[in-house]
């Protein structure tokens, strides 16, 4: 292998990492944990409380987003899997002594597109839900994601 093509690799690697920590900021932090500006008494902060904490949902605005809270945290979940079954083939492939360039570029490929779909599942997910926010209720929404995203790791 050229060591043009292991920098190659190489920098695919390192970009699958970062789109992966990204993926899992944006899913994992911006949607089910908050910041020490959000902290709840419990253990483990999600954001469906901190919707209904902060939003004063509707009992008839539950009624409409439990469905799409439910759809979403399905398909999380789905996607998540597939990004660590991902990761586990980029992790064995790399380790074979003689690497294969074809299947890891097609390791990294699905690893990327799945992070890829995370996020734009998540994004979606923000946008189902807001519409079914007041003005006041959606504005806040969108400062709490801001701030949680716009937040140093």
């Amino acid at each position: 292998m050229t060591s043009r093509v292991k920098w190659v690799l190489i920098s695919m690697f390192f970009s699958a990492v970062l789109a992966g920590g990204t993926a899992r900021f944006v899913t994992d932090w911006t949607l089910h944990r908050h910041g020490e500006s959000h902290a709840h008494d419990h253990a483990e902060p999600d954001f469906h409380a901190w919707m209904h904490e902060h939003l004063d949902i509707t009992p008839e605005q539950h009624a409409t987003l439990e469905p799409i809270e439910a759809e979403f945290e399905k398909q999380r979940v789905r996607l998540k899997e597939e990004i660590r079954a991902a990761g586990r083939e980029v992790a064995a492939t790399i380790s074979e002594a003689n690497v294969d360039d074809a299947r890891l570029k097609s390791a990294l490929e699905r690893l990327n597109q799945t992070q890829g779909e995370l996020q734009r599942l998540t994004l979606d997910h923000f946008f189902a839900m807001k519409r079914y926010l007041r003005p006041a209720q959606a504005k806040k929404l969108v400062e709490w994601t801001h701030d949680s995203l716009a937040r140093e790791p």
